[in-house]
């Protein structure tokens, strides 16, 4: 009887670390066109709170820039038009965040100039990446997907490194998924947790 309350609890636990696993996912609308949407969707049973957003570029010159995805638009799980452009916000179960076109996300402002087009030539791949904080989490809990581009006479397309968004969940991934927030925020005080470094749990 002792086995079976043993095997039991180990599912019922293993079930729960389930259910209240965060999940996000970067989605990439309306196939390989540059115009298409990029969206943050939380796919978890609880509410996170976005910290932060931000856009890795590549370019053939090996150069690698890291910017943020400053306007993004808040929608809630119940919404049924995008309202509020925020930076920072509580995401609910099956709610997104419409992070804006690829164009936009990659060139910002210039997006809107009419010669934009051949600043997408030196660009070969770029990385999206948030931070969020998720209730049962002390430190904040990361996803990231990768996209290339292809170039050609006809415009540029963008595709997914796979089907996958990386989920930074593990106690490994914390120190760099705290350093996009740090990275964001300039905090005055550095640390891996509220004790170190930190004033909060004097």
């Amino acid at each position: 009887m002792a086995i079976v309350w043993i095997v039991y609890f180990q599912v019922f636990f293993i079930q729960y670390k389930r259910n209240n696993r965060p999940y996000l996912v970067i989605h990439h609308a309306q196939n390989e066109n540059p115009d298409a949407l990029c969206l943050l969707v939380n796919m978890g049973k609880e509410t996170v709170h976005v910290q932060c957003v931000q856009v890795v570029i590549f370019t053939r010159t090996g150069e690698e820039r890291v910017m943020t995805v400053t306007e993004y638009r808040r929608v809630g799980a119940d919404d049924r038009s995008i309202h509020q452009v925020l930076r920072q916000g509580p995401l609910r179960p099956g709610g997104y965040l419409v992070l804006g076109s690829f164009r936009n996300i990659i060139l910002g402002r210039r997006s809107e100039d009419d010669d934009a087009a051949h600043l997408f030539e030196d660009i070969t791949n770029i990385e999206l990446r948030a931070a969020v904080m998720h209730g049962p989490s002390w430190s904040p809990v990361g996803v990231r997907r990768h996209f290339v581009l292809e170039h050609s006479a006809g415009g540029t397309q963008i595709f997914p490194r796979n089907i996958y968004s990386e989920q930074l969940t593990r106690r490994k991934d914390r120190p760099e998924v705290r350093r996009w927030v740090e990275s964001e925020l300039r905090p005055e005080r550095e640390g891996h947790g509220e004790s170190e470094n930190s004033d909060q749990t004097r």
